[in-house]
């Protein structure tokens, strides 16, 4: 990877990359059309079983990241299948160093889940009733969270481009990698949504070491799968 990152074109291969996706993805918006029409029933299906939650912290940070998950889940699923079913992939290989290709396909998944959040929340915090007493460590929690769903979905979407049931795999895989995101997300959450544990900062903390760690994981190990 040293050798890679040391080369002058190495950011041009992961824009060229990123760019690809985008551009794909904009002629047929597959993606993004599918992963918001989960979000928002998924949104719509609990904002009508379980009603208001303004005095449930915990229980709406743990709905909110239930739908999160999922809602990556299905995001992250066609990452690398499309290359596999176009068989472009071996043409990526001969063309791009793997690290370049993780952070290019990286960049696109975080876009993506990204723009599904920038829906999703807003649309959970007013059809819930729920309020943000800390909104700047609730929306930095969440950036960590998909930097950290984004890396590890990026490597697991290489991973299992040519296994059948992709997508239920994709979902078994990804829990117990996520799930050290998930939980400290989850304790972050409900304390910006009011459950008194202001003056903890310790899950923040950790979910900002995972997301390190998951990023840095998937520079170095990328080639291994890829």
């Amino acid at each position: 990877m040293k050798t890679a990152l040391r080369r002058p074109n190495w950011l041009k291969q992961v824009w060229a990359i990123a760019k690809k996706d985008f551009l794909s993805e904009w002629r047929t918006r597959h993606a993004v059309v599918t992963t918001l029409a989960f979000a928002l029933i998924a949104l719509t299906v609990v904002s009508l079983s379980v009603g208001s939650l303004r005095g449930e912290p915990t229980l709406a940070a743990g709905l909110l990241w239930v739908i999160i998950f999922f809602a990556t889940i299905v995001a992250l699923g066609r990452t690398f299948t499309k290359e596999a079913d176009a068989h472009t992939d071996n043409l990526l290989r001969l063309n791009a160093e793997p690290s370049a290709v993780f952070l290019g396909k990286m960049l696109f998944n975080l876009v993506l889940l990204g723009l599904v959040a920038m829906l999703a929340v807003p649309l959970f915090v007013a059809l819930l009733g729920v309020s943000v007493r800390q909104l700047g460590v609730f929306v930095v929690a969440i950036i960590l969270a998909l930097v950290t769903m984004a890396a590890l979905g990026t490597i697991l979407g290489a991973m299992l481009a040519k296994v059948q049931s992709r997508i239920a795999l994709l979902a078994v895989a990804a829990f117990p990698l996520f799930f050290p995101a998930l939980a400290a997300s989850l304790q972050v959450t409900a304390m910006t949504f009011g459950a008194g544990l202001e003056s903890n900062m310790t899950p923040l903390k950790a979910l900002f070491a995972y997301a390190g760690a998951s990023l840095l994981g998937g520079l170095l190990l990328f080639e291994e799968v890829w």
